[in-house]
């Protein structure tokens, strides 16, 4: 059973379940309002510059050098999806189901929310065309709604961490949802329950096609939602109160 959150999140997605990159490139476009764009050698200067041709939002984002895996950038209900198409294909996978995920949780979803509060009228407030009334204020905080332009990068390895507790979780919300769309928890969990964490990763990558950093961090957070591989202590506690889903 998966939380609520993320089974909305997969139903909002609209995709099919593990699908290959051609498939995942192919359903994106057809599902979702966004666009992908391919660069070799993805920065975040290759990708400013992109924006800046088309006459599309940038939100601010940096001028450099810095490598990427992958960088969405979503405003009005729309997003472009970067990625960088030096990297191998099963990166390249993983990175648009990724930034997918950073769609559909940091600006699909919270945008459908307010509008099903207040109709098209906070839309200008979403869209950053005018500030937002004092009520309008106080949903968007409790709700933790952003407006304007949203931009989410998937940095190199060695080139950049999240910085704030904030972006961190968008990031860990952002690979769960990953994961769930490329290899769903309920046909993964019965092919772990007698594995290692050793094994579990090199399954997880081998059956489902995920890198190997990221199936050995999909192996992590399932194993240690099972039960019997919970400590003591762990399992004195709910499972829903030991994560931070």
């Amino acid at each position: 059973m998966i939380e609520g959150w993320l089974r909305e999140a997969v139903k909002a997605c609209g995709l099919p379940s593990s699908p290959t990159l051609g498939d995942l490139r192919d359903q994106v476009r057809m599902s979702l309002p966004l666009t992908l764009v391919k660069r070799p050698r993805l920065t975040c200067g290759l990708a400013r510059d992109w924006l800046d041709s088309m006459g599309r939002a940038h939100g601010g984002l940096p001028r450099t050098d810095r490598r990427l895996h992958g960088c969405m950038v979503a405003h009005g209900g729309g997003g472009i999806l970067f990625y960088d198409s030096q990297d191998d294909e099963l990166q390249q996978r993983f990175t648009l189901a990724h930034e997918v995920a950073h769609f559909v949780l940091d600006h699909h979803l919270p945008r459908a929310r307010a509008l099903r509060s207040f109709g098209e009228t906070i839309l200008p407030v979403l869209d950053g065309k005018r500030p937002p009334a004092p009520h309008e204020s106080l949903f968007l905080m409790l709700e933790r709604i952003p407006t304007g332009v949203q931009v989410r990068r998937m940095e190199r390895n060695d080139s950049g961490e999240p910085c704030t507790g904030r972006e961190m979780e968008a990031e860990l919300h952002a690979d769960r949802l990953a994961f769930e769309l490329l290899a769903p928890a309920r046909e993964a969990l019965p092919l772990l329950r007698r594995a290692s964490r050793q094994e579990a990763a090199a399954e997880l990558a081998s059956r489902f096609g995920l890198p190997e950093r990221e199936a050995r961090a999909y192996a992590r957070l399932l194993m240690a939602r099972e039960p019997a591989r919970r400590s003591f202590f762990v399992n004195l506690v709910p499972v829903e109160e030991c994560s931070h889903e």
